[in-house]
């Protein structure tokens, strides 16, 4: 028995209209699944800026628009504020995010990392009239202070490394400027974090020299969830970055 042409059309319009239907409930369902999840992150150019409006832009943040639009998670309802805290939020609650984070083996047990969002590597830098400091391997390095900022992968490294002579500082602005002003003998930094610093200081990179890459560290930016997060919530989340990272 053949089908008219009439019935044909019927039925094609039904399949679209059913398939059409089961978009909508996966949509639907993807932004339900993600909207208790809350994001961290902090105002630290070139990484992240934030601008007069509450504008969230950044090195960073321009792979996590893409991120963000496959989850249907509105932009603005990310939460800015100091690192510390938000550090502090992501380690102990659950459905709690926090970008731009590096991976350490300390953070590895608590944090599930998804997604890279920047490239980025570390050195030792020196004041460059600072001739009398040499560094030839890391544990030269140990002989000097040294400027990091608190809660920050790079103040951990040097922890869990025994550097006996550390210089913390609540923020990244803060530690850039106690480095210039002589108040320890090297920063621990990367050089496109230095150089927006130096520019935002109005200041030029000529003042600074490397002393030494640290290639010890996977300096790599990315974004992670706390591990106490439903184990369907962190799958969702991996096969979207995965997903993602494949049409790059």
């Amino acid at each position: 028995m053949t089908q008219s042409p009439q019935s044909k059309q019927c039925l094609r319009l039904i399949i679209f209209i059913y398939t059409a239907f089961l978009v909508q409930v996966q949509v639907a369902y993807a932004a339900d699944e993600f909207k208790d999840l809350t994001i961290y992150t902090e105002n630290d150019p070139p990484y992240v800026t934030v601008d007069t409006e509450g504008k969230i832009g950044g090195l960073a943040t321009k792979k996590l628009d893409d991120f963000l639009k496959a989850i249907k998670y509105p932009k603005e309802n990310i939460k800015v504020q100091p690192w510390a805290r938000s550090y502090q939020e992501a380690l102990i609650k659950p459905s709690v995010m926090i970008y731009p984070i590096v991976k350490t083996p300390e953070r590895i047990e608590k944090l599930e990392y998804f997604y890279k969002l920047y490239d980025a590597t570390v050195f030792f830098y020196r004041l460059s009239n600072r001739r009398d400091i040499v560094i030839t391997s890391v544990n030269d390095e140990k002989k000097y202070s040294v400027c990091a900022v608190r809660a920050d992968y790079r103040a951990e490294y040097l922890k869990s490394n025994n550097f006996p002579k550390i210089d913390e500082s609540p923020d990244s602005t803060t530690n850039i400027r106690k480095f210039l002003a002589g108040r320890c003998d090297v920063a621990i930094l990367t050089e496109i974090g230095l150089n927006a610093k130096m520019e935002q200081l109005n200041l030029d990179t000529i003042l600074v020299t490397i002393a030494y890459p640290l290639s010890e560290i996977d300096s790599n930016l990315y974004i992670a969830i706390n591990k106490g997060t439903d184990q369907k919530i962190i799958e969702s989340l991996n096969s979207v970055a995965k997903k993602l990272e494949q049409s790059e």
